[in-house]
């Protein structure tokens, strides 16, 4: 169970809730002005702990960088499409930061751990999200750097 994640939502008056959704949906992220916010989590989650800690990571991030919900809609246009992912960037990017920080990052390289399995593991995070935090620019362009 990723306690310090829990704590940091019950630190800032988030609500976890976990529910019986339908595949593939695993979380929502509700707010509503004057109501505490609401993060809803697939008990299916309780399978994997990296995958839990992911999961719940990126939907804080929704709660710290953006506003209003992360509830699935139907968009008929493509402008709308587009924003959603930016709002699903962000809260991605804010969890891939969280969960895998530049200073903890560096030092699992320093020690020789350099295949994606390894920094899931190091970090209890999944390669996913190891694969989207080698992304960011921070380690990206370092990365090219030492290569080139």
């Amino acid at each position: 169970m990723p306690f310090s994640l829990l704590k940091m939502a019950d630190e800032h008056g988030i609500i976890v809730e976990y529910w019986d959704f339908q595949p593939p949906l695993e979380a929502v992220y509700w707010s509503f002005p004057g109501l505490p916010p609401v993060i809803g989590l697939a008990r299916s989650l309780f399978e994997s702990r990296a995958h839990f800690r992911c999961v719940l990571a990126e939907e804080l991030g929704h709660h710290f960088t953006s506003t209003g919900n992360s509830i699935p809609l139907t968009l008929f246009h493509y402008r709308d499409r587009l924003e959603i992912s930016r709002v699903e960037y962000r809260a991605m990017r804010w969890a891939a930061l969280h969960l895998m920080p530049l200073d903890k990052l560096r030092l699992a390289l320093r020690k020789g751990i350099y295949e994606r399995w390894e920094l899931a593991d190091f970090f209890d995070v999944t390669e996913v999200m190891v694969d989207f935090r080698m992304t960011l620019p921070d380690i990206r362009d370092k990365l090219q750097a030492m290569v080139m």
